[in-house]
């Protein structure tokens, strides 16, 4: 009879034959291990009573996404075992689905604080910073990022589920790449070599370097800052989804943080005025002031008109904009 070793090699052997994502694989085994460390029980005996049991004792403590993986963990699992013959019945199959509700965007990394990490770090360190928040990589790509994925002025990365995206590098990143392929050693695959050779630094010795420059900040909240600056300044929700390698579009709006100057903009679209004088559109600041000069200059210089904006040496209290 196979010992527990025995079948999780196997079940792992099924999860590769079913192109799973490395990281997926590693997780689920892990899934399953810490089940059996924390119930005593060897998942291949448990009952669906247990495994109920198992799930609802976790609800205070996990997070609804969490709830969810375990689950389809224990699906996974239990409807190989079935399908291999090992089993004749799937306990798992009475497991309630789990719906996890839309999350707040997360809080991305402010800019001064990346930029002052930035600018104090090595040469790992800025390209991790540079990766994480221009580039949006998760911890794992950089980690595992291989030095045959920049082709030129482009980065192929691969991300969950093995999915594959190219991406146009920023010249700053761009830069210290290079600079990193100049110290590359004999035997090195990955631009952050592990500590054996020919493996790579592992995804948690990103998350410390990260720790060691900003305390405040996490990996993903560099990448959500990535997300957040990209989709503000283009607007575009399928570039931002491509850059942070998304598989759904859901994902992605939980990285974008709702600027409140958009928001801003939509009450006063669907305020009162608007309905009594649709043409009018009261501009509330001086970012908006700003902008709709800009707008005017843009639509007078095919007449023969330059219209700059300048900022007065000695500007008015009321912060008085000055346009010529």
């Amino acid at each position: 009879m196979d010992t527990v070793n025995d079948e999780y090699r196997d079940y792992r052997h099924y999860l590769y034959a079913g192109r799973k994502a490395p990281g997926t694989i590693e997780q689920r085994l892990g899934d399953l291990e810490r089940f059996q460390r924390t119930t005593g029980l060897l998942p291949r005996k448990a009952t669906a009573r247990e495994l109920l049991t198992y799930m609802s004792n976790g609800y205070s403590d996990w997070s609804p996404s969490y709830s969810k993986r375990i689950r389809g963990t224990l699906r996974s699992y239990y409807q190989w075992r079935v399908q291999d013959g090992r089993a004749s019945e799937d306990p798992s199959e009475s497991l309630p689905p789990i719906k996890v509700p839309k999350r707040r965007a997360r809080r991305p990394a402010p800019d001064e604080v990346v930029l002052a990490a930035f600018d104090s770090g090595t040469l790992v360190e800025r390209a991790i910073i540079a990766l994480a928040a221009s580039m949006g990589l998760r911890r794992n790509e950089i980690a595992s990022l291989p030095l045959s994925a920049r082709d030129g002025s482009t980065l192929r990365v691969v991300g969950k589920g093995s999915r594959e995206r190219v991406l146009p590098l920023d010249s700053d990143t761009l830069h210290l790449l290079v600079e990193l392929e100049g110290q590359v050693l004999p035997g090195q695959h990955y631009y952050f070599p592990g500590r054996f050779p020919g493996t790579h630094l592992h995804s948690h010795t990103v998350y410390e370097y990260v720790k060691r420059l900003m305390p405040e900040e996490f990996p993903h909240s560099l990448r959500h800052r990535a997300g957040t600056k990209g989709f503000r300044e283009t607007k575009d929700i399928r570039a931002t989804q491509e850059l942070l390698g998304h598989a759904s579009l859901a994902t992605t709006e939980v990285y974008i943080e709702s600027d409140l100057r958009d928001v801003a903009a939509l009450t006063r679209a669907t305020s009162m005025s608007r309905i009594r004088n649709p043409s009018s559109q009261p501009l509330t600041g001086l970012e908006d002031l700003i902008e709709a000069a800009a707008k005017l200059g843009s639509q007078l210089a095919p007449f023969g008109w330059d219209v700059q904006i300048i900022r007065s040496s000695q500007p008015a209290p009321d912060a008085t904009v000055g346009v010529q």
